[in-house]
C-alpha cells in the first residue's frame, strides 16, 4: 500500500479522534532545508549546502503527559553546488543540483521537562523528536538555459545495457531525530523552534554516488546529454569535454546523503490535554470551576 495514502488515513484518523480526545493539535511549519552531501561544500564533514525555504503541516495528540504522535507533510527543496567548495579539483568536478523534497512523516516527540523540573521557571518545552519520514525527490541540473532531469539520463552508466547498474529510485525512508524548543503563548496557541537532521538512506539525493563513465561510452550507447552532464570539468576549464577513464571517482558511495531541517511552527490546540501546560499557570487565571475542584 503506498505510504502516502497511510499517512493520509493516519491524519484523517487523527482529526476524527479529536471529538473524543482533548490533547488534538495542529502545526503550521515553515523554515530551511540544508544539504549535506556530495555536493555540500566540504562533504566529508557536517558543511552544509544552500539553504531552501520550506513548509508544511502537521495534525497530532498527546498520548500521556510525557509524549505526543503526529503525522507531518512538508514540502521543500535541496540544492548543491561544486562552485561553493574550497578544493580547486571539486571546483573543477563543476557538478550542481536542485531538487524538490517532499515528505510524509510520523513523528514522536518526548518531554524533557518531566525529566527537568527546571525547565518550568523558563516556561518553556523541550522535546526530543524522532520518526521516519517517506521522502520523494527528483534532482534536475542547469544546463544550456533550461533544467534538466538527471535520473533518466544515467549519468554514472545506469542506462548503459550490461553496465550492471540501475536507475536508483526517486523515493526513499529517511530517519530523523531532533530537538523541538516550545513557548505557549496562551492555553491553545504555541510558538516552536526545530532543528532535525535527516539521514536520507539514498545516495542519490544530488544524482552523485558512485563512479564515471567515459565520455566516449556514454554517447556511443546513445546518450550524449547524460554524457555532457555526467563530466562537466570541461564547462569549467571553458575546454572540449574531459575524457576521464571508466572507474574514475566521481562521488562517495560509501557516504549516504543527509539533509537538516531548521524550522519555526505555531502549533493550536483544539482541547486543554494534560500536556498543555508545562508549568502551571497562576491560579487567578484559572476557571472558578477548576479552582473549587484543586481546594
Amino acid at each position: 500500500m503506498n505510504f502516502r495514502f497511510l499517512m493520509f488515513i493516519l491524519l484523517m484518523w487523527l482529526c476524527s479522534y479529536q471529538a473524543k480526545s482533548q490533547n488534538f493539535y495542529f502545526k503550521a511549519h515553515f523554515g530551511t532545508m540544508y544539504y549535506q552531501g556530495d555536493l555540500a561544500p566540504k562533504p566529508l564533514d557536517l558543511s552544509f549546502g544552500p539553504g531552501n525555504l520550506c513548509w508544511g503541516i502537521s495534525g497530532g495528540y498527546g498520548i500521556a503527559d510525557w509524549a505526543t504522535i503526529h503525522t507531518r507533510f512538508m514540502i521543500g527543496r535541496l540544492s548543491g553546488d561544486d562552485a561553493f567548495a574550497d578544493d580547486i579539483s571539486r571546483k573543477e568536478r563543476n557538478l550542481s543540483f536542485a531538487s524538490p523534497l517532499y515528505e510524509y512523516g510520523l513523528y514522536t516527540d518526548l518531554l524533557v521537562n518531566q525529566l527537568w523540573k527546571g525547565l518550568n521557571k523558563y516556561k518553556i518545552n523541550l522535546y526530543i523528536t524522532a520518526g521516519l519520514n517517506y521522502i520523494q525527490f527528483d534532482p534536475h541540473a542547469y544546463y544550456k538555459g533550461a533544467w534538466v532531469q538527471l535520473q533518466p539520463l544515467g549519468t554514472e552508466g545506469q542506462t548503459i545495457p550490461g553496465s550492471g547498474k540501475k536507475p536508483y529510485s526517486l523515493s526513499s525512508i529517511s530517519r530523523f531525530y531532533g530537538l523541538i524548543v516550545e513557548f505557549d503563548l496562551s492555553k491553545r496557541l504555541s510558538f516552536g523552534m526545530e532543528v532535525s537532521p535527516r539521514k536520507a538512506n539514498t545516495d542519490y539525493l544530488d544524482d552523485v554516488s558512485g563512479t564515471y563513465v567515459n565520455y566516449n561510452e556514454m554517447v556511443a550507447a546513445g546518450n550524449p546529454l547524460g554524457a555532457a552532464l555526467a563530466n562537466r570539468t570541461g564547462e569549467y576549464l571553458n575546454t572540449g569535454p574531459v575524457l576521464l577513464p571508466t572507474g574514475t571517482g566521481r562521488g562517495r558511495a560509501d557516504k549516504q546523503d543527509w539533509y537538516t531541517h531548521f524550522g519555526l511552527y505555531f502549533k493550536y490546540r483544539l482541547g486543554k490535554g494534560k500536556f498543555v501546560p508545562v508549568f502551571n499557570l497562576p491560579d487567578d487565571s484559572m476557571p472558578k470551576e477548576e479552582l473549587e475542584q484543586k481546594q
